[in-house]
């Protein structure tokens, strides 16, 4: 294990002197030995455990390097290694330092010597470079309609005042929603931002545009047509009562938002004659200066589709059928992968019961819905997480619920056998073709168990039962190696297990939902034991139906 002293030596050896620094701080001028020759830097180290990476910062950015770099902020600092990448050993500071300094060497080469790197890598970063220095708002982006042509503002302030979020969105039922969320209040701007689409990435300047004519220079060179939508709707008189005029593109690499204020004595005088005001744009008013935006998207299409590979739940109608503890698990899954969103998108919640204290330790729900009917108070803590969800509560037996099946999904998360075998029945007299997710704990938490059943051909949740009349409910396949343990509470029976389960359980029924939302949910049949428990081995597999079985009528 290397001391602070041999780091500060090794530092010495490599020219790096000590320098001014708040404390705990410390910092150190040196240079990096590039290619084509040395790049001052400031060197600060506020982090021996390096958790964070030591700050590289260039003092005095050389000639051979261009004005605009990738990597590197306004403030001069460089990011050589993409946050969480690699761990530097904190036994070893001699070594994670010459690590930082080889590292930060290497991308300072490459940006000199591979103009297709410095390219390629602005463009990755594109709205990162845009969003630094002369940001002048901060936006955040909602739902926008598709082929919208312009969104709206609303300011969203919080009670006391003294915090306020712009929003931009198509639709003020989406700010409304946000502002109850929030406990903030809502306020239309009567203004627009225009929108724009392109399927090209930003073009890379030398330097960013400052200016109005800069921009219209830009947008010539990254898309023509981009910039042939803009000026049309320059051209137009849409605009001109504002006192500025805003934009935003959606590119391939993010939103890219930006504006202008307009000079009032132009702008009405020109009111009449708006594309005369655009030739004064092209000439004098060119210099006018151009502000970005920062443009945060928050909308719930971004917010459920931003960490998955393949589509989600958005437009999707899926039924969830019981409400606890592992449906309130799964609940908070389905709504988080998109259940409830998009034109036809709906997620139904049914239970006929209450939530009762014997509950609480393992539901998602707590004290404030004690008493509460489960699906009624699940809903409403899910609105209050995810207020643009689209969520019905049924507090009702699934017996007395209308068009049970006019869904995309049905889950059963009741993890009652006689509950599932009505379901199991109401699918296959019906021949409807809607899947049914059956999901339950086995036992006392010792595993959980999932079927997919649609119109594969595989088995149906009675297939899981042999059809012996001389035995009653014998598993099909064996899984435990003794009986679980059972409890009475007055007169209901229960069942123990820890909230890891229903966990356990609702992790499951995601991941066939995850699998069928990329075409296949095989293996339908799966089993997941918990870890240190003496269970029979159960392989996951489409699970054939059984000879006899008295629901799907297998001879």
């Amino acid at each position: 294990m290397t001391t602070l002293g041999e780091s500060l030596r090794y530092l010495r050896s490599q020219g790096f002197e000590p320098r001014a620094a708040r404390r705990p701080s410390r910092a150190f001028s040196g240079v990096l030995r590039c290619s084509k020759g040395p790049v001052p830097i400031t060197l600060t180290i506020s982090d021996w455990d390096f958790l964070e990476y030591p700050q590289i910062a260039l003092a005095e950015p050389p000639s051979f390097l261009p004005s605009l770099l990738p990597h590197v902020d306004i403030h001069g600092n460089l990011c050589y290694f993409a946050k969480g990448s690699v761990t530097l050993d904190r036994y070893d500071p001699v070594m994670s330092l010459a690590q930082c300094l080889h590292q930060a060497t290497g991308v300072l080469d490459k940006i000199a010597t591979d103009p297709k790197y410095r390219n390629t890598d602005i463009q990755d970063e594109f709205v990162a470079h845009w969003e630094l220095g002369q940001t002048r708002w901060q936006v955040y982006l909602g739902e926008i309609e598709t082929d919208a042509k312009h969104a709206h503002y609303f300011k969203l302030r919080d009670k006391t005042k003294s915090e306020i979020r712009i929003l931009v969105c198509s639709n003020p039922t989406e700010a409304d929603r946000l502002a109850q969320a929030w406990g903030w209040d809502v306020m239309p701007l009567h203004r627009k931002c225009w929108l724009f689409k392109t399927v090209l990435p930003p073009s890379v300047p030398e330097r960013l545009p400052t200016t109005v004519k800069e921009l219209f220079l830009w947008l010539r060179q990254w898309d023509p047509k981009l910039s042939q939508a803009l000026q049309s709707v320059l051209g137009g008189a849409g605009y001109l009562n504002q006192d500025y005029v805003t934009f935003a593109i959606d590119t391939p690499v993010g939103w890219v938002g930006f504006g202008f204020d307009l000079n009032k004595q132009y702008s009405q005088g020109y009111k009449k004659a708006p594309k005369r005001f655009r030739n004064y744009l092209h000439n004098a008013g060119g210099l006018q200066p151009l502000f970005r935006m920062a443009l945060r998207p928050i909308s719930s299409k971004f917010v459920h589709s931003r960490n998955l590979s393949y589509p989600d739940l958005r437009g999707k109608s899926i039924t969830l059928v019981g409400c606890g503890a592992i449906g309130s698990f799964v609940a908070m899954a389905l709504v988080r992968l998109g259940a409830g969103t998009g034109g036809r998108g709906r997620l139904r919640l049914i239970d006929p019961e209450n939530l009762g204290p014997e509950n609480l330790g393992r539901h998602t729900l707590g004290y404030p819905a004690l008493f509460q009917a489960k699906a009624v108070a699940l809903r409403d803590d899910l609105l209050r997480q995810f207020p643009h969800s689209r969520i019905d509560a049924a507090p009702q037996s699934v017996a007395d619920v209308d068009r049970l099946f006019a869904a995309d999904l049905i889950v059963d998360a009741t993890g009652e056998e006689a509950v599932s075998e009505y379901i199991n029945g109401l699918r296959l007299q019906g021949n409807h073709s809607v899947p049914v997710l059956h999901v339950w704990v086995s036992g006392n938490g010792e595993a959980v168990q999932a079927l997919w059943a649609d119109k594969a051909g595989d088995a149906c949740y009675r297939c899981l039962v042999l059809p012996d009349q001389h035995t009653h409910r014998l598993e099909r396949i064996k899984l435990r190696k003794v009986d679980p343990d059972r409890r009475m509470d007055g007169c209901r029976a229960f069942t123990p297990y820890a909230v890891s389960a229903p966990m356990h359980a609702a992790a499951l029924a995601t991941d066939m939902i995850c699998d069928w939302l990329q075409g296949d949910p095989s293996p339908r049949f799966r089993t997941r034991p918990r870890e240190n428990v003496d269970l029979f081995k159960v392989r996951n597999q489409n699970l054939p139906k059984i000879k006899g079985c008295p629901a799907c009528g297998q001879p």
